[in-house]
């Protein structure tokens, strides 16, 4: 049948935030290592030059992907994110395995295996059937969901796009 998208002990799924990209955890997560160990929220969102509104969902998309962690108002690097802060090179792909569990990407992941190529209307459609959607507008989210693969998936090595076809694959 369809996508299970829940998670270990927890009956909701993990979902990533629409419009957080890959980049701008990346930075998060080297500011706060540079500035650590911990740092008041409020502080490290100047730092990265965003209102609470844009950083909120950024720091929350680090800590669903084990990068950070929060507690009481300050952030830190878990060791996890200090491993991603010392890498040099394709850090999104030290990801590959928390992002396969984190929607879309997950339900994308086991479309592409079975379907050998999906789109992210497929995607939308799946993930809705289990109430998981970033937008109620049918095709704002799909859009949002095709800009998380593009933004992520590719960028970490799980995914493929062909832009002819709209059509994502295994990578």
């Amino acid at each position: 049948m369809g996508a299970k998208v829940t998670t270990g002990s927890s009956s909701r799924p993990k979902i990533m935030p629409a419009n957080v990209r890959a980049g701008q955890v990346v930075s998060l997560v080297e500011v706060t290592g540079g500035l650590g160990p911990k740092i008041d929220t409020h502080r490290l969102a100047d730092e990265l030059g965003a209102d609470i509104a844009v950083f909120l969902p950024i720091l929350d998309a680090a800590e669903l992907l084990g990068l950070v962690k929060k507690e009481k108002g300050e952030v830190s690097l878990t060791e996890f994110g200090l491993k991603l802060q010392k890498t040099t090179k394709n850090k999104i792909r030290l990801l590959k395995d928390q992002l396969s569990q984190i929607e879309p990407f997950k339900t994308a992941l086991e479309l592409a295996s079975r379907n050998v190529e999906v789109t992210a209307e497929e995607v939308a459609e799946v993930a809705e059937r289990h109430d998981v959607r970033w937008h109620h507008d049918r095709e704002l989210n799909v859009s949002l969901i095709h800009a998380l693969l593009v933004h992520w998936a590719i960028y970490a090595g799980l995914l493929t796009y062909n832009g002819k076809t709209g059509k994502f694959q295994e990578a």
